[in-house]
C-alpha cells in the first residue's frame, strides 16, 4: 500500500510539473503574439486576456497541489516545540486531520460551483465558465489525497521526510 501512494506521489508530483512547464510556455507564447499583433495591427486580440485567466487559474491551483505533496506549507510554530514528544505528536496528527478536512470541504464546494458555472459561457472564448473552477477541483482533490495519504502513514508511524519549508518561531 505504501508503495502505491508513494508511486502515485511521485507521478502526480511530475504531472503537475509538467503541466506548469507547458501552461507557462502557453502563457508566454499567447502573450508574445498579443504584443506583436499590438504593435503592428494597433488593435489586440480580444481571447488573450481570457485564455491567459484560465491558464493562470490552472498554473496556480495545480502548483497549489504541488506545495501540498511536498509538504511545503508555511507553518508556525509557537507552543509545539515546548510540548512533549507524544504531545506533539497528537498535535501533528490533529492539525493533519483539520487539514484533509479543509481541503475535503474545499474539493466539494469547488465541484458544486464547477457545476453551477457551467451554466454560464466565457463572453469572447464561449467556453462554459466552469473551465475557471475545475483547476480548483482538481488541485484540491489532489490534495486531499495527498493529505489522506500522508494522515495514515502518520498515523502509522511512518517516518515522512521533514518539511522543507522554513520554520517561524
Amino acid at each position: 500500500m505504501q508503495g502505491a501512494a508513494q508511486l502515485y506521489l511521485k507521478v502526480s508530483s511530475a504531472v503537475i510539473q509538467w503541466i506548469a512547464v507547458a501552461v507557462l510556455i502557453a502563457m508566454a507564447g499567447i502573450n508574445a503574439a498579443e504584443i506583436i499583433y499590438r504593435t503592428s495591427f494597433t488593435s489586440g486580440l480580444n481571447w488573450v486576456q481570457e485564455l491567459s485567466l484560465v491558464l493562470a487559474m490552472v498554473l496556480y491551483f495545480l502548483t497549489y497541489a504541488l506545495i501540498a505533496k511536498n509538504r511545503e506549507y508555511i507553518r508556525v510554530e509557537l507552543l509545539s516545540g515546548r510540548l512533549a514528544p507524544e504531545a506533539r505528536r497528537v498535535l501533528a496528527v490533529m492539525v493533519r486531520l483539520v487539514v484533509l478536512l479543509f481541503h475535503a470541504l474545499v474539493a466539494w464546494y469547488a465541484l458544486r460551483t464547477t457545476q453551477f458555472a457551467a451554466m454560464f459561457e466565457l463572453p469572447i472564448l464561449g467556453w462554459g465558465e466552469w473551465v475557471y473552477y475545475l483547476p480548483l477541483t482538481i488541485s484540491s482533490a489532489d490534495i486531499v489525497v495527498t493529505e489522506f495519504i500522508f494522515f495514515v502513514w502518520q498515523l502509522r508511524g511512518v517516518h515522512v521526510e521533514e518539511e522543507r519549508s522554513e520554520v517561524l518561531t
